[in-house]
């Protein structure tokens, strides 16, 4: 049974959908940067037991109501391993997991708010979780240089788009076993954008701009992080 379902700015939830998530993107910095260090880590470790649990709930969700699949329900888009990445940054502490997400999350989330597509349908409990999760990698890149005061390095698009190819490598190696389409890697996304460049002579030419896309966002987001300037608890700047 198909379930994939892509929303359109001209829905009600596709706007309530953004209202939860710049609620969602604000709220962890305003309070991270009012907390305690105790207090900030403790929220940072129930920021990712959230995440688990949920993933761990929407699992046994699909399972129960016959929806599962490998090829369909695994982390392993974007936005997936960005959730991921932020559990073990937050409980692991990796300072790669953190650079890495502030880029993945971002650019895929963005894009997810952008032209959302449910995998699985739409009820109010997936599109909730889709939010909560998509919101979640948005915020934590901001989160990092706000709270935990640590600006981007000079060059880390390049790195990350790096680390982004392993991702994708990952990401084929399950599509070819599961019959997935991971990443969007063996076909384009249903939604309506512009990014997505299609042709019928070269079946893979979306990756292809997936790819420059990524790059060129990668980019920017560098560009623009990196003009934040911030100041630590005494009011010095960090630069």
């Amino acid at each position: 049974m198909e379930l994939h379902v892509a929303l359109t700015p001209d829905s009600l939830l596709y706007w309530f959908g953004w209202a939860v998530s710049l609620l969602i993107i604000t709220f962890p910095i305003w309070l991270g940067r009012n907390l305690s260090i105790q207090g900030r880590r403790a929220f940072e470790r129930g920021w990712a037991f959230v995440l688990l649990l949920a993933f761990a709930g929407m699992t046994s969700l699909y399972v129960s109501r016959g929806e599962f699949t490998w090829g369909g329900s695994l982390p392993i888009h974007m936005c997936g391993f960005s959730r991921l990445l932020i559990i073990g940054y937050f409980l692991v502490g990796k300072k790669w997991m953190g650079e890495l997400v502030t880029f993945t999350g971002i650019a895929g989330g963005l894009q997810s708010l952008l032209t959302p597509e449910f995998t699985h349908g739409i009820n109010p409990i997936y599109a909730f979780d889709y939010y909560v999760n998509h919101a979640s990698i948005i915020a934590v890149g901001l989160y990092i240089i706000y709270v935990h005061q640590q600006p981007l390095e000079k060059g880390a698009w390049l790195r990350n788009f790096g680390r982004i190819q392993l991702m994708a490598v990952i990401a084929l190696g399950v599509n070819l076993i599961t019959g997935g389409n991971y990443m969007y890697l063996m076909e384009p996304p249903i939604v309506d954008n512009p990014l997505v460049i299609r042709s019928e002579s070269f079946p893979y030419m979306h990756v292809v701009f997936f790819e420059l896309f990524a790059a060129l966002n990668f980019l920017l987001i560098e560009v623009v992080l990196r003009r934040i300037r911030v100041r630590n608890s005494i009011g010095v700047r960090v630069v």
